[in-house]
């Protein structure tokens, strides 16, 4: 019997001299591509380090200059649990116990708990918080699966459900009310870090595995801009000097499309029966997977461009670097503010700032790589906001000809968009529409359960499974050490869980799938409790989220608000930033919106004209130059002094006078009102910081120094 948070002695228990000879250790060098040593990264430019990240996110932290980067191990919050004390999954040798029970097939969980037909619409938030949920994600984590679908004894992935690394199939129960022909249904493990698991022997010891991330950590747009330098410059248009990204396909009477992929690293299961269109390419591996998301990074990349274009027509003696660099870097301000303050309060029921400490700057100490918990299940609760279609609206809000879109129709269907309407139809479906509402026996849709990626695989997929046995995959400790961990109650019997798992039902089925509570696997518990009120997580999701996103924002010396990055007055224009802005510059003719895409149109939040809807005024980042006049185009210089854009501007009284109808003119009062209270809080949150900042500044003066107050 293995209890969960029991840890090996692997020094003591193991010696690989023992186990391979030094002939097996060289075929294990030379099959893993896995050599004794570690990269070094060279942060000695520091007119660049000072300014710009890296494409890879080294040298982010100049202390620990790996932290965060791409291609790096996932962040250990709690000891992995490995049969063999360092590399063998969970439930990988046949009859082993846990707390006096084996762990139940990954596939009969997620038939018994966790897929549902029946649906249930949320009354508050849209489809687009799922659809930014996704997005966000795939800027910060993805556990590369093995590079090869075949295990060393030339085994087919796909072909075989033997347990032989890198081959895990997850077993098909008897009685599966779909898969009748087959005994599993393939899943390759996620990329061991070089050095770790079954690698480690090549620095002479015996260390825990560990699974590689290959994206940085940081919220940086790597999914439009790329994780390494290979791919982020066959991104770029280098044709001109204008500091652009390439672009693609052009429909008649819409904005260009992404380009298409030739010969790059592009997840394209695509069904080539459908049509002949081919994937598209874009920052991260993954943007074809379903149409929605390629919409997302359709309209991003068309952001960078319109940013990047007026950067030149404001500042014509820039080069492409420097327009690429500070496109980007704006790109990512604006994702980083949409995250933490549109989305993110969405999820937990409340504004962030009642949840995360103050924002008191950058912090060299915190390690801000992605935790292994997080992406392999906290972030994962998104998959119980997923509706089994896609709706596509026209510009009335009504479905175009072509109609809704069912999840197996929408995944690996890039033709789609060139032909069935571009990115409007889809992303007005996402912020007009209702996320699937999460309850306690409707917990993931059947399409996503029953119907994943059925074009690709001999069976379709069930994400649900594939969850539960991506933990067990990369050792994560059962759900009860979470629930420690995070100081929840302590638990000795399924009747203990009814504080955050109320539904007797849900409870009943547990006891009957895994025998002890101390058997249940993270991601099914945390996915199983009851959300908090007005939240979309329970408890431990909640905490487990919360960790990361603090580190995620205190652990990156680019983050938005540190002083260090933005000037006063363009940290004002961030600050102005909303999604529904984003997609009314860069859909191709959406013109109206509510203001908060996260939300469903409501009284308060109706749908106005893009004009309605503030903007990012990008003069803050007007610059001058020698013999500036000589360019034909004039630039303005914002000063640190000069006047900041407000949204109550001077001649608000004009304004209001020009308004016909009383509720217009209460309703641009309400929003003006709104945003003074959100510039005050803003400035006062300046205040402290560059308060913080003097006290640290002080400390390191000598003793007996004096300051001027």
């Amino acid at each position: 019997m293995v209890n969960a948070g029991a840890t090996a002695n692997i020094t003591n228990e193991f010696r690989y001299e023992e186990i391979l000879s030094s002939e097996q250790v060289k075929d294990i060098e030379r099959m893993s591509g896995c050599t004794a040593h570690r990269r070094r990264q060279n942060c000695s430019n520091m007119c660049f380090h000072n300014k710009y990240r890296t494409i890879d996110g080294s040298c982010n932290n100049l202390r620990h200059p790996t932290w965060g980067s791409s291609h790096t191990g996932f962040r250990r919050v709690l000891q992995p649990i490995y049969e063999n004390g360092f590399s063998a999954p969970i439930g990988w040798e046949k009859g082993r116990r846990y707390f006096g029970y084996l762990k139940p097939a990954a596939r009969l969980v997620s038939t018994t708990l966790i897929s549902t037909h029946d649906i249930t619409s949320d009354d508050q938030i849209t489809h687009m918080v799922m659809q930014w949920g996704q997005f966000m994600d795939h800027d910060l984590d993805h556990a590369l699966p093995s590079v090869s679908s075949e295990s060393w004894d030339g085994i087919d992935c796909k072909k075989s459900c033997d347990n032989a690394a890198p081959c895990f199939p997850m077993e098909v129960p008897p009685g599966d009310p779909r898969v009748n022909n087959r005994r599993c249904i393939d899943f390759v493990r996620t990329s061991a870090v070089c050095g770790s698991g079954a690698t480690s022997i090549l620095w002479g010891n015996l260390t825990p595995r560990e699974q590689l991330n290959q994206l940085t950590s940081y919220l940086d747009a790597s999914q439009v801009y790329g994780y390494d330098d290979e791919l982020a410059r066959d991104l770029r248009d280098l044709t001109t000097d204008h500091g652009l990204l390439r672009e693609g396909a052009m429909i008649p009477g819409h904005k260009p499309l992404l380009p298409y992929m030739s010969g790059q690293f592009v997840d394209c299961r695509r069904n080539p029966l459908e049509s002949s269109i081919n994937c598209f390419v874009a920052g991260d591996i993954r943007a074809n997977e379903q149409v929605g998301l390629l919409a997302m990074h359709t309209i991003w990349l068309r952001e960078h461009n319109r940013i990047a274009r007026a950067l030149h027509e404001m500042n014509p003696h820039w080069n492409g670097e420097k327009l690429y660099q500070e496109a980007r870097r704006i790109v990512g301000a604006e994702m980083q503010h949409i995250s933490y303050r549109h989305w993110l309060p969405r999820i937990f029921g409340i504004e962030l700032d009642d949840l995360l400490p103050t924002y008191r700057g950058y912090n060299p100490n915190l390690d801000a790589s992605i935790s292994n918990i997080f992406a392999t299940a906290a972030l994962r609760f998104g998959h119980s906001l997923i509706q089994p279609r896609l709706e596509r609206l026209n510009a009335s809000f009504q479905p175009i000809p072509q109609g809704a879109l069912n999840l197996r129709d929408a995944f690996f269907a890039p033709w789609r968009l060139v032909e069935e309407g571009g990115v409007d139809p889809l992303l007005r479906g996402m912020f007009a529409t209702a996320a699937k509402l999460k309850l306690p026996e409707q917990n993931l849709n059947v399409e996503l359960t029953e119907q994943l990626f059925r074009t690709a695989h001999a069976v379709a997929l069930d994400l649900a499974a594939m969850n539960i046995q991506r933990a067990r995959d990369h050792g994560i400790p059962n759900y009860l050490e979470w629930r420690h961990h995070c100081n929840m109650s302590h638990v000795e019997s399924f009747e203990d869980l009814a504080g955050e798992i109320s539904s007797g039902k849900v409870r009943q089925k547990l006891r009957e799938l895994y025998g002890h509570p101390g058997n249940i696997d993270v991601w099914v518990g945390g996915i199983l409790e009851d959300q908090l009120p007005g939240a979309k997580v329970g408890s431990l999701f909640r905490c487990l989220l919360l960790e990361q996103f603090q580190r995620t924002r205190d652990g990156d010396r680019f983050w938005y608000e540190n002083p260090s990055v933005f000037r006063a007055e363009q940290l004002a224009q961030i600050q102005q930033v909303t999604l529904a802005r984003i997609l009314c510059d860069n859909g191709d003719n959406i013109a109206r919106v509510q203001p908060n895409v996260f939300l469903l149109p409501t009284n308060s939040n109706s749908y106005v004209s893009c004009d309605e809807i503030p903007n990012v005024d990008l003069r803050a980042w007007a610059d001058c130059c020698d013999n500036c006049e000589d360019s034909g185009t004039a630039v303005l210089r914002v000063r640190r002094a000069s006047e900041k854009y407000l949204a109550p501007t001077n001649d608000a009284k004009n304004i209001i006078d020009s308004l016909t109808s009383h509720d217009e003119k209460m309703q641009y009062l309400r929003r003006m009102f709104e945003e003074s209270d959100r510039e005050i809080k803003r400035l006062q949150k300046h205040i402290e910081i560059l308060s913080h900042t003097m006290d640290e500044l002080k400390l390191l003066l000598p003793k007996g120094t004096k300051t001027r107050q």
